[in-house]
């Protein structure tokens, strides 16, 4: 078999499983009433938009029409394409232990719901919003898997502004939370463990 079939095989296998578990655990949580809820279009939200749009379409001229977009194609070696297979199915994995560890909590949207609790097991324990760090790992390690610029540039650019989103999202969470969630704060990374 050709090795860029197999690699967008691979990669529209996993963004397909990937896809299955964001829409079921969204899913889940449809109806559900917000006590306060965060609506202000921030320049970060707008970004994010933005890069998330020019990412999926991009992805779908790669999947379907990958000659338009050839010009961005990269020799990237095997080993890395591979290096996103394992850490894209990582990802998948990461991703479905954030949403079970939130449960009824998750929302794709800021918010605060009611009744709200702090989480803060499983990953949780370790990280504030490791839901943020996941999706950039998912984004990034898939884009290595196309071995094209275009998408990787991309995929970077969708992780920057969660920087701006987590501060934000952390601002509403210490004002319905206070000083419980101010030494949250302290034990914890905001993307990644901390060291010490």
């Amino acid at each position: 078999m050709d090795e860029d079939l197999l690699f967008r095989i691979l990669f529209i296998s996993i963004y397909a499983v990937f896809a299955g578990v964001r829409i079921y655990y969204r899913g889940q949580n449809l109806g559900r009433e917000s006590e306060k809820e965060y609506t202000q279009k921030t320049k970060a939200i707008i970004a994010l938009i933005l890069a998330i749009l020019g990412y999926f379409l991009t992805m779908g001229l790669w999947v379907v029409i990958p000659q338009t977009i050839l010009l961005f194609q990269i020799s990237l070696p095997v080993l890395i394409r591979w290096f996103g297979v394992g850490m894209a199915i990582i990802g998948i994995a990461l991703t479905v232990w954030i949403h079970r560890s939130l449960g009824r909590q998750y929302s794709a949207k800021l918010e605060i719901q009611k009744e709200h609790k702090l989480i803060i097991e499983g990953p949780y324990s370790r990280v504030r919003h490791p839901m943020y760090t996941t999706l950039n790992l998912f984004s990034i390690s898939v884009s290595l898997i196309t071995a094209n610029l275009l998408l990787i540039l991309l995929a970077i650019s969708i992780a920057i502004p969660f920087f701006w989103i987590a501060r934000a999202e952390e601002e509403l969470l210490i004002e319905q939370f206070g000083e419980e969630y101010l030494e949250y704060m302290k034990i914890t990374g905001r993307f990644f463990p901390r060291l010490a």
